[in-house]
């Protein structure tokens, strides 16, 4: 028998792929549940939808409010696709028709005011628990690598989505499944416009859209495919 062939079926490459598998939820015979945006580009991107169970990240590029509407438009999916609401920390500053406008009704939208770090983040793992949640979202500053890993084990174990808003780009390596990166561009007409670069896809590949709103459904469309271009350019394109 061959070096090679005996490698490849030894039990050690068996319990190798297995522990992959266990370990990051995407490997060979991994049976991660995805929610489809309805966008067939990113939906692509992604390997065909949206990690349930898993940790995504969603800066702001710009500080506009760019990146809350398009947190909107996954949240909304999420609940479509569970027809379970969502927790949203603190979210003081949210705005109700904004929210519907990109297809989360806020009746199905949990508000809490945790503006401590440390408390948000008990809050979100807590939220990760609960089986009545669609996905729980947390507007953030920053976090650290151990602290983004517990969120990201709290929700491959529970399969609630766990989205994290940020204000600007991230300094720190976190445990996210998809890194987003969001900002405002120039409007069409009465239509909003985003630019959304999906910086790093586990499972997937990464990708950078325009985006704009539809007020006739009420959600978004990819109005054009931008490519697929090294992270280091799209965070120079700020």
């Amino acid at each position: 028998m061959a070096d090679g062939a005996a490698v490849t079926n030894s039990p050690v490459s068996a319990r190798l792929e297995a522990l992959k598998a266990a370990v990051g939820g995407f490997g060979p015979g991994a049976a991660a549940v995805r929610v489809r945006l309805g966008l067939p580009e990113l939906d692509q991107a992604l390997g065909g939808g949206l990690v349930q169970g898993a940790l995504h990240e969603i800066a702001s590029v710009d500080g506009s409010a760019a990146a809350t509407g398009f947190a909107a438009f996954l949240l909304g999916r999420l609940v479509k696709a569970s027809q379970r609401p969502v927790l949203w920390t603190p979210g003081a500053d949210i705005y109700a028709p904004g929210l519907a406008r990109y297809g989360l009704s806020p009746n199905r939208v949990l508000l809490a005011d945790f503006r401590r770090p440390q408390a948000l983040l008990r809050a979100l793992e807590e939220g990760l628990r609960c089986p009545g949640l669609a996905a729980v979202l947390g507007e953030i500053e920053e976090i650290d690598l151990t602290a983004s890993r517990r969120l990201q084990l709290a929700a491959e174990t529970g399969g609630i989505a766990c989205l994290l808003l940020r204000r600007g780009p991230s300094r720190n390596p976190t445990a996210a499944v998809t890194r987003w990166q969001v900002w405002s561009a120039n409007a069409q007409g009465a239509k909003p416009r985003w630019r959304v670069s999906l910086l790093r896809c586990r499972g997937g590949r990464t990708g950078d859209w325009l985006l704009e709103g539809c007020r006739e459904t009420g959600g978004i469309a990819v109005a054009a495919a931008l490519g697929d271009r090294p992270a280091q350019d799209r965070v120079a394109a700020r």
